[in-house]
């Protein structure tokens, strides 16, 4: 029978695995960490006998919990007011320093085209392709054969790559283009910000009708949206200046923003960048997501 010190050694050595697995899963931080104590905690009370190997169990139970909480959760997000984005992943060590490796396995993009997949694509894709799990692990896991691990691994990765920009970034030039952003807006430089921006930049903006957000994708040239963005934080913050404060952060596997206003935490900034330009600009307004970085 295993000690108790060994036990907790187990757990802890797959805490983390568990939490992304989770979080790419379902998109909910919050929900990845409530998904991985349940996991843990039936591990702990389970006869350990019955186990051959520890980690395949949790992450089979984490499989099967986190497939319920996306049944239940399908009305709620189908009626979801405006865009909706994941909730912000933030790293337990809260580094924030700008020399962080950028993880592009946990960006807003993907994230995004992750939840368009199915339970057992996204599963299969997250396991295989992120965590490296063999296909024999996988189909355990999801009660397959290896085989239609094989096949929804590669439905899963040609769905990704036809929705995927297809240029990849340094981690360097990501943050030089947030920083340059962060100083745009700063100074009210619209140009600074066009000369930044993809032709056919995109902002989805995730107010989740609890803030005051855009209801829709908002699609135009560089002008239009730079334009946008500058005007939208001159009508918000107007002759308050000093109550206005912007601060970089690391989340979602690269450097974002964040906005304050009256020291109260307003919007998150994150990007995807494409051949050295910011694409997209996805933009955290619901005050439940925004919560996580307290």
């Amino acid at each position: 029978m295993q000690a108790r010190d060994e036990v907790s050694k187990e757990v802890e050595l797959h805490r983390k695995a568990l939490i992304s697995y989770v979080y790419r899963l379902t998109g909910s931080y919050e929900e990845a960490k409530d998904i991985t104590q349940e996991c843990i905690l039936r591990y702990l009370t389970f006869e350990k006998e019955e186990i051959i190997n520890a980690k395949a169990w949790m992450f089979k139970v984490a499989t099967n919990l986190s497939r319920d909480f996306l049944k239940s959760a399908r009305n709620t997000k189908e009626s979801y007011i405006g865009p909706w984005l994941p909730e912000p992943y933030i790293e337990e060590s809260n580094d924030t320093s700008s020399d962080l490796e950028l993880d592009e396995s946990l960006s807003i993009a993907l994230m995004i085209i992750i939840q368009t997949l199915s339970i057992k694509e996204r599963a299969a894709y997250i396991l295989h392709d992120i965590l490296e799990f063999k296909h024999k692990e996988i189909a355990s896991l999801l009660d397959i054969n290896i085989q239609s691990s094989r096949q929804l691994s590669s439905r899963a990765n040609k769905k990704i790559k036809n929705k995927q920009e297809p240029s990849p970034t340094s981690s360097s030039k990501h943050n030089e283009l947030s920083y340059s952003f962060l100083d745009a807006i700063k100074t009210g430089n619209t140009q600074a910000l066009i000369n930044i921006f993809q032709h056919d930049v995109q902002l989805l903006a995730d107010g989740g009708g609890k803030a005051s957000a855009l209801k829709e994708v908002l699609y135009g040239d560089n002008t239009f949206i730079a334009n946008f963005l500058i005007d939208v934080l001159k009508k918000a913050f107007k002759n308050q200046e000093e109550k206005l404060e912007l601060k970089s952060t690391y989340f979602n596997g690269s450097l974002g923003l964040l906005l304050f206003y009256d020291n109260k935490l307003e919007t998150a900034y994150s990007f995807e960048i494409n051949e050295n330009k910011i694409a997209k600009i996805f933009v955290h307004r619901n005050p439940d997501k925004l919560e996580l970085f307290k």
